[in-house]
């Protein structure tokens, strides 16, 4: 499954005009949660949970589509695209609404510690930038969430 998702953000990133997927949507943001969830190089049970729980609500998944999304998100960090072709898709596919829900899901991944370090603050801040999220709403964001 990651294969032929990876394999639509590929051709997406080539420029071929189609629309992504929902799930290729679905893994975009996940991969990001993920990605911020590491940077502290602290990713434990407690923020995969979180993920987990976040991504569940948010696309309203069943708990074990969740865990499944999440272990597919994990999976890419061993890929050699990085975040990039995540952080295209999401800019160039996502509403301007669901950009700014994005950037709430990483502040809630980012906070589910209990410990905001200042290299997740970083982080965050130059994905919403990436993603086409100013800095306003990207700190209207935090600002919801924490």
């Amino acid at each position: 499954m990651l294969d032929k998702i990876i394999a639509s953000l590929k051709v997406k990133a080539a420029g071929t005009p189609s629309p992504v997927s929902p799930e290729v949507k679905r893994l975009a943001a996940a991969a990001l949660m993920v990605e911020a969830a590491r940077r502290d190089n602290d990713f434990d049970d407690s923020e995969r949970k979180a993920i987990t729980s976040i991504v569940g609500e948010q696309f309203n998944l069943t708990t074990g589509d969740a865990k499944t999304l999440v272990e597919l998100a994990e999976q890419r960090s061993r890929l050699p695209y990085g975040e990039s072709i995540f952080t295209r898709t999401i800019a160039e596919n996502f509403s301007d609404a669901e950009r700014v829900d994005v950037v709430k899901m990483l502040w809630k991944v980012a906070m589910a510690d209990g410990q905001l370090k200042r290299v997740e603050v970083a982080m965050i801040e130059r994905l919403a930038t990436e993603i086409g999220v100013s800095a306003k709403a990207s700190a209207d964001a935090r600002n919801a969430v924490g």
